[in-house]
């Protein structure tokens, strides 16, 4: 009865330790979640117990993921042409070079290569021309850009990607989905108003968090599953569907830490998926030269869209990487006969070694655009560009970076209590129509693109206030404009943790406020102020 407790405590002390380790070396703790993975299959502790446990956990994770994720979607992204359009250009043309690709090296005299037919080399092309889900929302997480362009972008892609899963599945399998399926968009349209009440009454303790699972593995996957279509996919639009309720930020926040948990397993998992020989490894280090081609077609693709230099850029290294789905893409080859098995275990090494070149690559983004700017600003189109960002900012003497609920106080106090004037800019599109609509001055741009510090135009700007909810958004922003040796203007931010205010004061930030040492005091300041004009 003991030893399922003492394989649970083996496995969350190695992934704990490899997380801390990967973490110390700078790389996202996801690697060594990898890691872990591999040195439990090596052990031999991969059957029975761990393994069930492990499976279960991971897909759970991935569904959450989507729910999350899903919240953060509006339906009316996913129909602009730079997300459908550049997503089907992309695979087909990658489907096409890497399978023809793999068929190529056929006749070259590899064991693992030289029985593949045109129609399995379609199949891995098909596998490989996938990214990350899992992979890009976290490294998207990790440095606080889930809600810019280029992050909302790639999301769109991904989702894109999903229901081109969900055609494959259906055709290679050779079942339909039930004719209940039929009736989805009926139910979408009342669960949405009924989840819409029920989240009402949900308060903002446990019963929120209760909801949370209850709408994602009850009202979205199941209800997917019961009528043939993917569950994660049911997940991921119950999300979208509670988009406009005001406690979707808050459910967002609520859910997020259970679904961090839930996926450490999903990347062991990946670790677990068989010991590679040799040949496999090899095989797989020949392909892993496609996650350039996947970044760069992006790159040209998203560039054709009229898509600034660096939206497309930062986009592109999120995408360049091999996905989870390739390997439910490869035990579907296997089943039909397409492939061998040792294909499943070359792309869940593939996908391993993809995610050990891209974590410091998307680590070090912003540096590297800065770095090939020159080269990569030759691929703007010239012409106007959906995210152009502001040069000139009127007569306004104050700038807040971040117009979430501390930014807009921020503006609020400014112009009403100062008498001065205030503009705002953030890098959510939503967010800004939303807010403009309310009459507050604030324009759609990306502080931490270095493009925007040098084109807009701050001789007229006393003060910056940078009051992002992230703090690495915050700390990359401020980066690019203490660039400025010669700047008349001073430098405010908001942190939350000590170590935090020690980053910005690092940077030679003029103010730093501490949110949760300040909070109470501001409180009485405020209380006390009204108080005594009774």
């Amino acid at each position: 009865m003991a030893e399922p407790f003492y394989i649970d405590a083996i496995w969350l002390s190695l992934a704990f330790l490899s997380g801390i380790l990967a973490k110390r070396v700078n790389l996202p703790p996801l690697i060594g979640f990898l890691l872990t993975g591999i040195i439990l299959n090596a052990s031999g502790l991969t059957h029975g117990h761990i393994s069930g446990v492990l499976h279960t956990l991971s897909d759970l994770g991935v569904m959450l993921l989507l729910f999350t994720i899903g919240l953060k979607i509006s339906i009316k992204s996913l129909i602009k042409r730079e997300i459908w359009a550049a997503a089907s250009i992309h695979m087909i043309i990658s489907v096409l070079a890497i399978g023809s690709f793999v068929f190529f090296l056929s006749y070259l005299g590899l064991r693992l290569l030289s029985d593949i037919s045109i129609k399995s080399a379609m199949l891995i092309g098909f596998a490989l021309s996938f990214s990350s889900t899992v992979f890009v929302i976290k490294i998207l997480e990790e440095r606080g850009e889930l809600n810019s362009f280029h992050g909302k972008i790639a999301i769109g892609i991904l989702v894109i990607q999903d229901i081109f899963a969900i055609i494959f599945l259906t055709v290679s399998t050779s079942e339909l989905p039930s004719l209940w399926v039929l009736t989805i968009p009926v139910y979408l349209y009342i669960i949405r108003f009924v989840l819409f009440k029920i989240l009402n009454m949900t308060g903002h303790g446990e019963l929120l968090t209760v909801f949370g699972f209850f709408a994602t593995f009850v009202t979205g996957a199941l209800s997917f599953e019961l009528v043939g279509l993917k569950p994660d996919l049911g997940a991921l639009i119950i999300g979208m569907l509670l988009v406009g309720h005001n406690k979707s930020k808050e459910l967002f926040e609520r859910m997020m830490s259970y679904k961090d948990f839930f996926l450490i397993a999903f990347f062991i998992n990946i670790g677990l998926s068989g010991i590679p020989t040799w040949n496999m490894i090899f095989t797989a280090l020949i392909l892993l030269a496609f996650i350039v081609f996947k970044g760069g077609l992006f790159l040209i693709i998203f560039s054709r869209f009229n898509l600034r230099s660096r939206t497309a850029f930062l986009s592109s290294i999120s995408l360049a990487n091999f996905s989870e789905f390739g390997l439910i893409t490869g035990l579907v080859g296997v089943q039909l006969g397409l492939i061998s098995n040792d294909w499943v275990i070359i792309i869940a090494v593939l996908m391993s070694f993809s995610f050990l070149v891209s974590s410091p690559l998307n680590n070090y983004a912003h540096n590297l655009f800065n770095k090939f700017k020159p080269a990569l600003m030759k691929l703007n189109s010239g012409q106007m560009c959906v995210d152009d960002e502001p040069v000139f900012l009127g007569n306004a003497n104050y700038l807040i970076i971040g117009m979430g609920s501390i930014g807009q106080s921020a503006y609020t106090y400014i112009n009403s209590e100062h008498n001065t004037k205030a503009i705002g800019i953030d890098y959510d599109h939503e967010l800004i129509k939303k807010i403009q609509k309310q009459n507050i001055n604030a324009l759609w741009g990306d502080a931490t693109d270095s493009i925007f510090w040098e084109n807009v135009d701050l001789s007229k700007i006393k003060m910056i206030l940078f009051t992002m909810s992230d703090h690495v958004s915050n700390i990359n922003s401020i980066k690019e404009v203490v660039k400025f040796s010669n700047r008349s203007f001073k430098i405010g931010a908001i942190c939350h943790y000590l170590d935090e205010r020690t980053d910005f004061e690092e940077l030679k930030v003029d103010y730093i406020f501490n949110y949760k040492v300040h909070l109470g005091s501001d409180f009485a300041h405020g209380f006390l102020g009204d108080f005594n004009k009774v």
